[in-house]
């Protein structure tokens, strides 16, 4: 049973006021001689002895009604109102209850869609934050808080997308209800980001007014730039020698049409170029071969004490007209790795090239070949064997703020000596892809007046019932 006290003074003055009119009729009785002063007191007493009990009960009501109240605005659960005055019906105290249960029950339902909601935009790919009409964050997805850090539910949208763009689109959308999308960047990081906020036809129970979306545009403005800046780097590339072109056919077809000399000179000049512009070609193509099938890892076994002798062959006329020594040195009796051969040739020809055409003249370039181990790819997974294959030279060697961009489409260290030895500036970045593909490693140290180093690691194949299924693994790692 209830016990919500009863205050003494409201107890007072309902009895007074219950036993006033009783009162006045007992003092003109008085007054008028007709009742002793005597029993007039005792009937006065009598009369509010007689309430005390009925008024009590009724105010004892009352307050337990009003303490119900309060604990249910509280949060409490419904219970049953126990009512003792008669003066109060039972049907006063059955509506009350089905009343209180109703209330409990709207608001279990809101809870329940609140946690829903939560649970709808948790499984949301992308971050989602919900806001009021005040701009307070009513509740954001778990990716929010993962781009975030912390979870910015009951903070102002300020304190979570500090971008002045991003809050007057909120505000507009909110006095407005139109849709806008708009492009920020997220403070503190280099992420670009964009936002799309909308409000809903009606504020939400929880005071949800408009929902910001936001997606990573990061890796696609990344690519469209890379895009942009291939299309521009290889349509520069094939603009000289297309020039040159044109300037020695306009030569001869005029002054040098009968100078036999001139027309020897510029058809040299002609036939330079076109091999530089065959070189750009076939390098683009087989570049766009290669990141087309990147995600694909080979699976054949490919032994590389067939593979890298055949190289150096093939290069032993140009690293002569250097007078540069090619050594290879192998620790491995059979160096065999998961890959694709034509590849890998290619691959190792561009890394053996380079070293030649980069090395000093007189110098020596050494390929070692050894063993290592490689992180498998995905969280937790175990290291594998793999084939370290170093190919060193002795050069001015690389300053150390152009390492890391050695292997970008068309980035030279020094462009005009890479475009008189013939290079096309996508030999290594068809290295990395290569190595992409092969889930392997490249690394790349340097050091000035020695030479440079460009080590590649490789999957080892292993015997058939030990080697692992082909998988869909991370990029490359390239360490410089």
């Amino acid at each position: 049973m209830d016990s919500d006290p009863v205050p003494k003074r409201a107890l007072f003055w309902a009895i007074a006021v219950l036993a006033g009119p009783f009162a006045g009729v007992l003092l003109v009785l008085v007054l008028a001689g007709e009742l002793a002063l005597g029993w007039a007191a005792a009937g006065a007493v009598a009369a509010a002895a007689a309430l005390w009990l009925p008024v009590r009960r009724h105010l004892s009501d009352l307050s337990r009604v009003a303490g119900r109240l309060n604990r249910l605005d509280a949060g409490s659960a419904p219970e049953r109102l126990h009512l003792e005055s008669p003066l109060v019906s039972r049907r006063l105290a059955s509506a009350f209850a089905d009343s209180t249960a109703a209330l409990h029950q709207r608001l279990g339902d809101l809870a329940t869609r609140s946690a829903s909601a939560d649970t709808v935009l948790d499984s949301l790919p992308e971050p989602v934050i919900a806001i009021d009409g005040e701009r307070r964050i009513v509740r954001a997805s778990r990716s929010t808080t993962a781009l975030l850090g912390v979870d910015p539910a009951g903070a102002d949208l300020v304190a979570a997308l500090r971008d002045p763009g991003v809050l007057e689109a909120a505000e507009r959308v909110i006095a407005s209800g139109a849709p806008e999308e708009i492009d920020f960047h997220l403070a503190g990081s280099d992420l670009e980001l964009a936002a799309r906020i909308a409000a809903l036809p009606e504020p939400a129970p929880d005071g949800t007014l408009a929902l910001i979306a936001v997606t990573d545009v990061t890796a696609i403005r990344r690519h469209g730039r890379t895009r942009a800046d291939f299309v521009a780097n290889a349509s520069h590339e094939l603009r000289t020698p297309l020039s040159v072109l044109l300037g020695c056919i306009e030569t001869l077809r005029g002054p040098a049409r009968e100078d036999q000399a001139a027309f020897d000179r510029f058809l040299e000049m002609m036939g330079t170029q076109t091999e530089r512009m065959s070189r750009l070609v076939n390098d683009l193509l087989s570049l766009s071969k290669i990141e087309l099938n990147e995600h694909f890892p080979p699976s054949a076994t490919v032994s590389l004490s067939s593979v890298i002798p055949a190289v150096v062959d093939s290069l032993q006329f140009a690293a002569e007209s250097r007078r540069i020594a090619v050594s290879i040195d192998s620790d491995i009796a059979e160096p065999g790795v998961i890959g694709e051969r034509d590849e890998l040739t290619q691959l190792f020809q561009n890394l053996i090239d380079n070293a030649i055409k980069y090395g000093a003249e007189g110098s020596s370039v050494r390929i070692a070949i050894g063993g290592a181990t490689l992180d498998g790819p995905g969280d937790g997974a175990r290291e594998t064997d793999s084939v370290r294959i170093a190919v060193s030279d002795q050069g001015e060697g690389i300053p150390a703020e152009h390492l890391r961009r050695l292997t970008e489409r068309f980035y030279r260290v020094d462009t005009a000596r890479s475009r008189e030895m013939g290079g096309t500036g996508l030999g290594l970045a068809i290295v990395k892809h290569i190595v992409n593909r092969h889930r392997g490693e490249l690394a790349i140290e340097s050091e000035l007046g020695v030479g440079s180093v460009f080590t590649v690691s490789l999957p080892r194949a292993l015997p058939e019932s030990d080697a692992p299924a082909p998988t869909d693994g991370a990029d490359a790692v390239i360490k410089t």
